[in-house]
């Protein structure tokens, strides 16, 4: 009887003590059937979910990311823009623009993101950079700096051509930049909007079925033709945190949105994000210091945000790098260091710190104050003292040397007699 007691109370004293280890295992990363999957925190821009992500595929219409956030950092959402012949012979998803058909640079992006108008792309393009060629090199342009180097585009719509291309890591930076905008979060959030055409009145709707079944999904855009399959970049967001993430070549609608599904959920449960930088924060008064009346303090020059995994709890460290002084005068906003983190030792990233106020140009009598602070001058002090010395030294010499030779020859007059 006490030997199953003993054992019984072992056990439970087992089980005990594996339940922490139970609440804080991370779930597997969830098995996902499109050919390539990538899933970042949006703030923090770190990694949670990959799986091919830097195979070359066809994205379809989410190319159309790409052309609303050129449109929108290159004209004005009341600017005109008139259809041309060539917008209106695009096949598939349309507004059924006609040939001189005018209409807002606002309606047309409804269009191009709600609808999806393959015509709409056309008109845009042409209106902000004369032709849809000039427009490619654009969007080319822009993915470059974006750091999406495994893309090419021909297209602002994303029709078919072999040389169009795309990643679902690219694709991802892409979107995430794109949800920086005001605008384009608005617009990727719409579900319906009425439409006014010249020859078609009707109601667009937004077809990305994640703002229908997913709580707390935030856009963004599908895809679909017949060599790109089935792509989606899609974003939720629950609380504090935001994810976002791309699926490429899925073979069915279902498919993609059960994987969206999938992934978002894994995201969501298995890590945390917090802030560990605020833009504009003060971290170190007058850190830059030449007199009592030529000083600032330093502030952070962006926001960082840190992604780990639930149930953990990293150690973040930060520590203050200020570059070599420069000579004033300093502007306001000057990148004058940076701040670097750590968590548990291991680098993590870093902010610029900016001048929080701006120095003049230094008065004659701040500039003697500047020496007396810098204290740099104290080594010059005996330089004087060590002139004059040597000056002395040099006018004895000659003296002594004078003093000698009137001797010697003294001497010899002496002798020669």
């Amino acid at each position: 009887m006490m030997r199953k007691l003993i054992i019984w109370v072992l056990a439970l004293l087992l089980i005990v003590t594996m339940l922490p280890l139970f609440a804080f295992a991370a779930e597997p990363a969830p098995s996902i059937q499109s050919e390539s999957g990538f899933l970042i925190d949006l703030k923090s821009g770190q990694v949670l979910y990959s799986k091919n992500e830097n195979e070359r595929l066809y994205p379809a219409s989410i190319t159309k990311i790409m052309t609303a956030i050129l449109a929108l950092e290159n004209s004005k959402l009341d600017e005109q823009v008139v259809t041309s012949k060539r917008a209106t012979e695009q096949e598939g998803n349309r507004i059924y623009l006609v040939e001189g058909e005018t209409q807002s640079m606002e309606n047309m992006l409804y269009g191009l993101l709600l609808n999806s108008g393959n015509d709409a792309a056309i008109a845009i393009a042409e209106h902000v950079a004369g032709s849809v060629e000039k427009f490619a090199d654009m969007m080319n342009q822009k993915a470059k700096e974006l750091g999406a180097t495994n893309t090419h585009f021909v297209t602002p719509n994303g029709l078919h051509d072999p040389q169009h291309y795309t990643t679902a890591h690219d694709m991802t930076l892409i979107a995430r930049y794109a949800m920086q905008n005001p605008k384009f979060r608005e617009i990727v959030a719409t579900e319906t909007r009425p439409w006014h055409g010249k020859e078609w009145e009707s109601v667009l709707n937004n077809i990305n079925p994640m703002l229908y079944n997913y709580e707390g999904a935030t856009g963004v855009k599908t895809g679909f033709t017949d060599q790109a399959m089935q792509t989606m970049v899609f974003s939720a967001k629950r609380g504090d945190r935001e994810l976002i993430g791309t699926l490429m070549f899925a073979q069915t609608k279902q498919a993609i949105r059960l994987d969206a599904t999938a992934l978002l959920d894994y995201g969501f449960a298995n890590f945390n994000t917090r802030q560990i930088a605020a833009k504009d924060k003060i971290v170190s008064t007058n850190a830059i210091h030449y007199t009592d009346d030529l000083k600032t303090s330093v502030k952070t020059g962006a926001d960082l945000y840190y992604t780990y995994p639930a149930g953990s709890n990293p150690n973040i460290q930060s520590q203050i790098k200020l570059n070599p002084p420069a000579k004033p005068p300093l502007q306001a906003g000057s990148v004058v260091g940076s701040m670097e983190f750590t968590a548990d030792g291991k680098p993590i990233g870093s902010v610029p710190l900016l001048a929080d106020q701006s120095i003049p140009s230094p008065t004659f009598t701040q500039r003697i104050a500047m020496l007396h602070v810098s204290r740099w001058w104290y080594a010059l002090l005996p330089a004087p003292f060590l002139f004059i010395g040597f000056i002395y030294r040099r006018t004895r010499f000659r003296s002594t040397r004078e003093l000698n030779l009137n001797q010697l020859q003294d001497y010899r007059n002496q002798n020669y007699f």
